[in-house]
C-alpha cells in the first residue's frame, strides 16, 4: 500500500514538473537571444568595430539591436543559434553541409548589423573586399601591353 501511495506521489509530481519544464523554456515564436547577446558581445570582430570607443554605444547595446533584428526577421532558433556559433567560431564542416543556407543566412546578418550600426550612428563597414594589390588603370589607358 506504501509503494502505491508513493509511485502515485511520484507520478504527480513527475507530472508536475514535465509540466512546469515548458514555462522555463522560450514561449513558442519568442526566440531565447541570451546566448546570442553574449557571443555576439565577445566576439573580437564586434569589440574591435570603430565606433565603439566613444562609450555612447557598447558591443552589448549594439548586439541587443541585432538580436532585435533576428526576431524582427522572424529567424528560427536553429537560425540563432548558427548565429552563435559563428560568433564563437565554432562553425565546423559539418556544421555548415548540414545547413544548406548558411551563406544566406550571414549575408542576411550582415544587413542586420548594418541596420543596427546605421540605427546606432556607428560607422558602416567599408568595402570588405580585399584589393589584389593592383588597382584600377589610369585613365585613358585600355590596359594593354606597351607596343
Amino acid at each position: 500500500m506504501y509503494a502505491m501511495r508513493a509511485c502515485i506521489w511520484l507520478g504527480a509530481c513527475a507530472a508536475f514538473v514535465i509540466g512546469a519544464v515548458p514555462a522555463l523554456a522560450a514561449p513558442a515564436g519568442k526566440l531565447n537571444i541570451d546566448t546570442f547577446v553574449a557571443a555576439c558581445a565577445g566576439d573580437p570582430n564586434v569589440t574591435e568595430e570603430p565606433g565603439f570607443e566613444a562609450g555612447k554605444v557598447t558591443p552589448k547595446s549594439y548586439c541587443d539591436c541585432v538580436a532585435g533584428e533576428l526576431g524582427k526577421a522572424k529567424l528560427t532558433q536553429k537560425d540563432v543559434d548558427m548565429l552563435t556559433k559563428m560568433h564563437k567560431e565554432e562553425i565546423s564542416d559539418a556544421d555548415a553541409e548540414a545547413y544548406p543556407t548558411l551563406e544566406d543566412l550571414l549575408n542576411a546578418n550582415e544587413g542586420y548589423e548594418d541596420s543596427c550600426k546605421k540605427s546606432l550612428g556607428l560607422p558602416a563597414d567599408e568595402d570588405t573586399v580585399p584589393d589584389d594589390g593592383q588597382g584600377d588603370a589610369p585613365s585613358g589607358d585600355d590596359a594593354s601591353p606597351p607596343e
